[in-house]
């Protein structure tokens, strides 16, 4: 499973969903156009004591149905999509969801909570916020939003409280999928796009309703004005199903290829199909299934884990035997029974598939600021752990979240907090520079926040790297509930602690970038990049610097061996490009050329990112190991141009 991959062919599927946009509003158009003939026909034989011959073909009022109809299916779809750019909160409050509280004791809330948290953490991405339908009770979820700054995860009620802990982990799991897919902005389009279409049908309802209940007796009398609205609207309400039917369709045929892998990605993530095939024969088993009874279902079908509505020729899920059965080859087709939850629930069943932690990653050794340094890996092996998430991933972050000292965790679940440990880990380590930043920062923050980030400070700064990225992807739901007001403050103190001109920590630098981009995107104070670059050989010059630049930090003293990683670097962009990277000196990788560098890779492909990670892997690994901050260094860096990767770690091979 790679992400690169999957995300490409994403974004290259908004270029066909388009195409087909056009071709159902060029149909859609035509119907119109017969409709407004058939009616002018009407009409005119009405009024006129000789009824005239039907004219098919009349430029001028084609010309005039084409722009109507054009105009009022684009502004539908304008609306739409601008009503989303909210993100996936939009979609969730649409569906009647329910935020989580962070501060729940709820056993199931908790639960659910628990298991986004670990999968945000071994995918890198920022811990989405979770929603619950509370008024619906059978198993379905979603994942909704613009990119993994406003992502959200959705869950129904018996979703949430009818499965174990392993079946909701294998939902969770299907739907960051999607997230990491790429598949999850495409949907959102696809909300947007087919609104549009659809719009036609609710004004034909409304054309109809008003007809029925304004009519008087002498509109009755006469007849005829009165017959020609209700055509309309029927002939409107005619077209408008076909248009749905081009929706569903639209939606058929790029749903549901995705849904397949995302299952097969959530029993790479877990190493368990027993979880999500679990979740899936209890859909079959349950009366109510997947069905979502929520009017805004329609638009959103295509979210959903399992199907919103009873199969059909265009449902946009493939049909629960053929999922279960490429998950499970030998299932006998039997999907037993699903059953209530306990009244009362404090714990798992016995029994409950719990995961280990990946042997040589322990939390304790990077609470204690021990030196995990060197990670002996592969090119291959780091390329597979940056490429998706494996379940050794999942472990790591059960097990950060399980170890994380109680008032870490308060810190992070508050916006007061949150703010205080992004600060402190922004921080630099050099004592004078650092010095300056707090010195700079207690004009601007209270006493007591001020103490807080002075006490975290002492605390984090020797953790390991993953940690640091960890506690960064939760505290942004926290972040996310501030005010604008209170983000701009936060905002200008953040920028305050990074200067190009003296020297910061690259660490810090890169977390700075990471946080603005998640939290500006958000705010939006920024919009995500359009795609500039379609070509690794374009942006040469930015590879080279920020392959230069890892090259030093990975060899700071030894001028010899930053050339050899370099060239390691170097030989795989000149593999794809035929020609060859010019090393940086210092000078030439200042803070502001590394800005620019990430700046312009953010506005690349994924591919292109992909190339450019591979390359930076290769330069780090030239001595055969990979230290805690060069891997974590990749990542911030990464996921500062917008793509977030895992954390490194050693994947055991999947089994066939």
């Amino acid at each position: 499973m790679d992400f690169f991959e999957h995300q490409e062919k994403a974004r290259k599927n908004s270029g066909i969903l388009i195409f087909y946009f056009f071709l159902a509003v060029a149909g859609i158009i035509l119907a119109v156009y017969a409709l407004v003939t058939g009616l002018s026909f009407f009409v005119e034989s009405k009024s006129s004591a000789t009824p005239g011959s039907l004219e098919i073909w009349r430029p001028d009022l084609f010309a005039l149905t084409a722009m109507g109809t054009g105009t009022v299916i684009f502004l539908a779809s304008a609306y739409k999509t601008m009503q989303l750019s909210g993100g996936g909160k939009v979609v969730a409050m649409e569906l009647g969801g329910r935020v989580l509280d962070v501060h729940t004791t709820d056993f199931h809330e908790r639960r659910l909570l628990n298991i986004v948290e670990e999968m945000a953490i071994a995918s890198g991405v920022p811990v989405p916020d979770v929603y619950v339908m509370d008024s619906e009770d059978s198993i379905n979820a979603f994942a909704a939003g613009k990119t993994t700054s406003d992502a959200v995860i959705g869950v129904t009620r018996g979703c949430m409280k009818m499965l174990t802990r392993d079946e909701l982990q294998g939902v969770i799991a299907h739907e960051f999928s999607h997230i990491l897919n790429g598949d999850m902005r495409l949907n959102m389009r696809l909300i947007g796009m087919l609104f549009g279409i659809l719009f036609l049908t609710l004004i034909g309802e409304m054309i109809m309703r008003s007809t029925f209940y304004t009519r008087s007796s002498r509109d009755r009398d006469s007849g005829g004005g009165v017959i020609a609205i209700l055509i309309a609207g029927i002939g409107l309400m005619i077209i408008g199903y076909i248009g749905m039917f081009f929706a569903n369709l639209i939606k058929a045929s790029i749903s549901r290829q995705r849904e397949f892998l995302a299952d097969a990605s959530a029993v790479q993530f877990t190493r368990n199909p027993d979880g999500i095939a679990g979740a899936l024969k209890k859909i079959g088993a349950l009366s109510e299934g997947s069905s979502i009874t929520h009017p805004m279902a329609r638009d959103a079908s295509h979210l959903f884990f399992g199907s919103a509505f009873r199969q059909n020729a265009f449902a946009t899920h493939p049909p629960l035997q053929i999922r279960i059965k490429r998950l499970l080859p030998h299932w006998n087709g039997d999907f037993g029974s699903a059953k209530l939850a306990p009244i009362t629930e404090r714990s798992e069943p016995s029994g409950s598939q719990q995961t280990k932690k990946p042997g040589g990653i322990l939390f304790p050794t990077m609470l204690a600021g021990g030196n995990l340094a060197e990670m002996h890996l592969s090119e291959s092996e780091a390329a597979e752990s940056m490429r998706s998430v494996h379940v050794e991933q999942v472990s790591l972050g059960k097990g950060i979240l399980k170890d994380m000292p109680e008032h870490w965790a308060e810190a992070v679940y508050s916006e007061p907090g949150a703010q205080a440990v992004i600060f402190a880990l922004l921080l630099a380590q050099d004592e004078q520079l650092r010095d300056e930043e707090l010195s700079h920062i207690r004009k601007q923050i209270d006493q007591l926040t001020y103490k807080q980030v002075v006490l975290l400070h002492s605390e984090l700064s020797h953790l390991h790297s993953a940690v640091k990225l960890a506690l960064i992807d939760l505290c942004i739901p926290a972040m996310r509930r501030l005010s604008p007001a209170e983000y701009e403050r936060f905002r200008k103190i953040v920028n305050g602690l990074v200067a190009s001109d003296r020297m910061v920590d690259l660490f810090e630098f890169t977390l700075q970038k990471v946080v603005s981009r998640h939290l500006d995107t958000y705010f939006h104070v920024t919009r995500p990049p359009r795609i500039r670059y379609r070509n690794i050989g374009q942006l040469t010059t930015e590879a080279a610097v920020l392959i230069s630049t890892l090259s030093a930090f990975s060899n700071p003293e030894n001028e010899k061996q930053i050339r050899s990683s370099f060239k390691k670097g170097s030989d795989h962009i000149r593999a794809l490009t035929g020609r060859s990277l010019e090393f940086q000196s210092a000078e030439n990788c200042s803070l502001d050329a590394i800005r620019e560098a990430i700046h312009r890779f953010e506005e690349s492909t994924p591919i292109i990112k992909r190339e450019l990670l591979l390359a930076a892997s290769k330069a780090v690994l030239a001595d055969g190991k990979i230290s805690s901050n060069e891997a974590e260094l990749i990542r911030a860096i990464a996921d500062a141009m917008g793509c977030a990767i895992p954390p490194f770690v050693r994947t055991a091979p999947l089994a066939d």
